[in-house]
């Protein structure tokens, strides 16, 4: 079994994310668990991705773990999600904007029916790939390009390279699943403005 890190970032890394990663290729290098991190810099997540997806099928990885660098994770999080054996298995976590919603889409057609609550594996249409546990056969068996940006007219709005790739999947056969335990164990790093008044002493 082996598994290729795959991390899209920009030109920093949150340093929760950092202690996480730590802790998990260190999990890995006890378990004998063949693993190596790859890390774009840039800022067009289509082409990172792609890119780390090519360079982890021609190293020879079974499994593409996708991290973003903005996670928080526990260190048993690939154990945790192989071991469901599926193709496309995820956990899902909070927006890190208000209203707080979950990244994991239950219907194509509602965008509202979201997926955060109960145990054990749900099928859903799409989750953001912040945490993603992928098989190399999926990318062997999609015809490309794996990831880009859809324009939704009804909403007028664009989706993410995530929601595209997951709605590839479904088109040709493949499920995509959330792991609603270990998506308890996740958190989004974010910004906040402190202000004073929002202390105790006031």
């Amino acid at each position: 079994m082996s598994v290729a890190i795959c991390v899209p970032s920009r030109d920093q890394v949150h340093v929760g994310f950092a202690k996480c990663l730590s802790n998990l290729t260190s999990r890995l290098t006890r378990c004998d668990i063949k693993h190596e991190l790859m890390i774009t810099i840039g800022s067009v997540l289509p082409q990172q991705r792609t890119s780390l997806a090519k360079d982890a099928i021609r190293r020879g990885y079974e499994y593409i773990l996708w991290l973003d660098s903005d996670m928080h994770f526990p260190d048993h999080t690939f154990e945790h999600l192989v071991c469901h054996k599926k193709a496309i298995v995820a956990a899902t976590y909070s927006t890190r904007h208000k209203p707080q919603r979950s990244i994991a889409f239950k219907d194509v057609n509602d965008i509202d029916k979201r997926v955060a609550n109960g145990t054990g594996l749900e099928k859903v249409f799409a989750v953001g790939m912040g945490c993603m546990l992928v098989h190399r056969s999926v990318y062997e068996h999609l015809p490309e390009p794996w990831f880009s940006h859809l324009w939704n007219e009804d909403e007028k709005t664009f989706s993410g390279e995530d929601i595209y790739f997951c709605n590839l999947a479904n088109e040709n056969n493949i499920n995509v699943y959330v792991d609603l335990d270990l998506s308890r164990e996740l958190a989004h790093y974010g910004t906040k403005a402190f202000l004073l008044q929002e202390t105790q002493d006031f």
